[in-house]
């Protein structure tokens, strides 16, 4: 048996949000066949769409490590949605074990807030159940994402409930920070927010350069893997990772397997074991395959 963490943005999804059929077969597929299958994702808990549940995953591993779940019946998450994602307006509850759950302290919330708005950035935090942004930042990161063109199903989905305020750092239960627009390099912003954060570049299409995330520094997407397969008790040898982005990096260098997307950044397929096709080209069910997992 094998345990699969799987990125969903470019991996999973492409980038209009859609799951390819192909994709769909595999899972399913490798479920049927004793393995288990675990989303392992920058988005947070709310920002994942219902047909990505429907496939019938054993665990969630958001906010790039920040938030980790083990279900307890992957059949039985408690989602009442009927359409494609989740309302807004409701959380997902689950029948599983939450293993962690990071949140950014009062202090960095605060200074975070400071660096980010006293240097003109667009950016918004990742909060329980939405974003949590002022005016400002919303109408610049709608903008954005409308000329990147993204659907409006995509920016429903990410954004889960909008949370307007001047006053961001107040909301409790802050996980993870997306910027846009920096008037300086990642690296810079990377330098500056150290070291309480850590920042990588956006995974999405459009974004690069001067967009990111910042994450809780030593909180990533392998720190959740660990938790995850010790609670499960399965070995990292029997683990495989499949992602195309920056914060794929570190989960795909500590599992046994590490797969890059044929979409993938270089940096990621010079770390991978294995590359794949692109995710609109049967990438993971291609990986699937060559793994035996099918």
């Amino acid at each position: 048996m094998k345990v699969v963490f799987l990125d969903i943005d470019g991996t999973l999804v492409d980038y209009n949000g859609n799951v390819p059929e192909s994709t769909k077969k595999a899972i399913l597929q490798a479920k049927a066949n004793g393995h288990k299958m675990v989303l392992c994702t920058g988005r947070s808990r709310f920002q994942i769409p219902k047909k990505l549940w429907d496939l019938g995953m054993d665990g969630v591993i958001a906010g790039a490590g920040a938030f980790v779940e083990v279900f307890d019946s992957a059949a039985e998450k408690g989602i009442s949605a009927t359409d494609e994602t989740v309302p807004n307006d409701s959380k997902i509850t689950t029948t599983g074990t939450i293993l962690c759950q990071m949140v950014i302290d009062a202090e960095h919330a605060k200074s975070s807030y400071d660096y980010l708005e006293g240097n003109g950035v667009l950016y918004c935090y990742q909060g329980e159940d939405g974003i949590v942004l002022n005016q400002r930042s919303y109408d610049g990161m709608m903008e954005i994402d409308r000329l990147n063109g993204m659907s409006e199903e995509m920016m429903e989905s990410l954004h889960g409930v909008i949370h307007l305020t001047e006053t961001p750092w107040d909301v409790p239960n802050l996980e993870k920070i997306i910027f846009y627009d920096a008037p300086f390099t990642l690296e810079q912003v990377k330098a500056d927010m150290l070291p309480y954060f850590d920042t990588v570049a956006l995974s999405l299409s459009g974004t690069e350069g001067v967009c990111g995330e910042i994450g809780l520094n030593n909180i990533h997407k392998a720190t959740g893997i660990k938790l995850f397969l010790e609670h499960v008790g399965v070995g990292r040898e029997d683990s495989i990772a499949i992602g195309d982005g920056p914060n794929d990096l570190q989960m795909m260098e500590y599992a046994g397997v590490g797969v890059a997307m044929g979409n993938a950044k270089e940096e990621v397929k010079k770390l991978a074991d294995m590359v794949t096709t692109d995710v609109t080209d049967d990438g993971i069910y291609h990986a699937f395959e060559k793994l035996g997992l099918l």
